[in-house]
């Protein structure tokens, strides 16, 4: 996400512009129409061009509209007209880098969300933003780009004798966030598996490449801490009373357990950040204690060999009247000499633990 490139977009212009801040797909906007009461169920998919009087039909129960993709702004515009959306509201929506967040107008709920998608080849984790629109029979959810994780979703409230078409639309609302902060425990799960491969690697056998690793592992772990760190944050504002009553109290208790989810989530954030910051830390005295190894078995070699550079230099020199030059057996004596002197610095050194 080029967030700094998207904010340009929208430099100087007046309150409730609608600007997609996006990065222009080309996709075709689909529409996904469920209408669902304790008997029946209806689906039905419309595109950019589709009638779109034809959505908001008198049913009696719950209608979940699900658009994929924000970057029609003439359509987002004549969604907005039909369901009576404010510009704010509506210049939030095509705001790819807005923060969560959960407002309250005079008839409807608006929350805002980002989903994440995993790579699981690359591990590179993809960014999309999700809004809801929560109305009293009407849940409306906005996406970046076509395809999600509620199919699972569709398929429980399809399912005969759904226990789920008897619920309210905040239940269906409370189900699709928490599918959502589910996903954020695979992601960070993944993250906290990379981070441990990585400790134990540059514990045993460290590389200059792995800091470079380490540091675009951090920039991961930022991101996911500015993007779904407030989710928490976002839950608590869920259960607050004012809010609560868009979503009715058959919902409390399970609120409360997505509250406990948002807390673990944020926490493990700061725990992943926290790991990550000492990875680096890791690293460096990982390396460090490397160079000091070295430096220590240098710092011996050279300690062995001046005793023996010493007697070397010493019976070097060219005089002609120096002692033991005419010994038959001194070379062999001087050898011998040399090498108890080596096996008697070793001793040492091994006495007092250096090697």
């Amino acid at each position: 996400m080029n967030d700094s490139s998207n904010r340009v977009k929208k430099v100087g212009l007046p309150p409730g512009s609608i600007i997609y801040t996006g990065e222009n797909p080309q996709h075709k906007i689909h529409i996904d129409i469920l209408a669902y009461n304790d008997s029946i169920t209806k689906r039905e998919l419309f595109d950019e061009n589709s009638d779109l009087s034809e959505i908001k039909k008198d049913f009696k129960g719950i209608t979940w509209i699900n658009i994929d993709g924000i970057h029609n702004i003439p359509l987002i515009k004549r969604i907005g007209e039909l369901f009576n959306l404010d510009n704010l509201v509506m210049e939030d929506l095509v705001n790819s880098t807005q923060r969560a967040k959960v407002e309250e107008r005079e008839d409807y709920l608006f929350i805002v969300m980002k989903m994440l998608n995993l790579n699981l080849i690359s591990k590179d984790i993809a960014y999309e933003q999700v809004s809801f629109i929560v109305k009293e029979d009407y849940l409306i959810t906005f996406q970046e780009t076509p395809g999600d994780a509620f199919d699972s979703i569709r398929a429980r409230i399809e399912a005969p004798n759904s226990r789920m078409r008897k619920k309210s639309v905040g239940y269906l609302t409370y189900v699709i966030l928490d599918s959502i902060v589910d996903n954020y425990f695979m992601i960070l799960d993944e993250v906290e598996i990379e981070i441990d491969r990585l400790e134990s690697k540059v514990i045993n056998n460290p590389e200059r490449e792995d800091l470079q690793t380490i540091i675009t592992l951090k920039q991961k772990v930022t991101t996911l801490k500015r993007t779904i760190g407030p989710i928490r944050e976002l839950i608590s504002r869920l259960q607050t009373n004012s809010v609560a009553e868009y979503l009715n109290d058959d919902i409390k208790i399970y609120l409360t357990d997505l509250s406990d989810h948002g807390i673990i989530v944020h926490d493990t954030l700061d725990i992943l950040n926290s790991r990550v910051t000492e990875l680096i830390q890791l690293y460096h005295s990982t390396i460090s204690n490397g160079m000091n190894e070295v430096m220590q078995i240098l710092a011996i070699i050279s300690t062995i060999f001046m005793p023996l550079s010493f007697l070397a230099s010493l019976y070097g020199m060219n005089f002609e009247y120096m002692p033991e030059l005419q010994s038959r057996y001194g070379y062999f004596v001087i050898l011998g000499i040399m090498f108890v002197l080596v096996l008697a610095m070793i001793a040492y050194f091994k006495k007092k633990k250096w090697i």
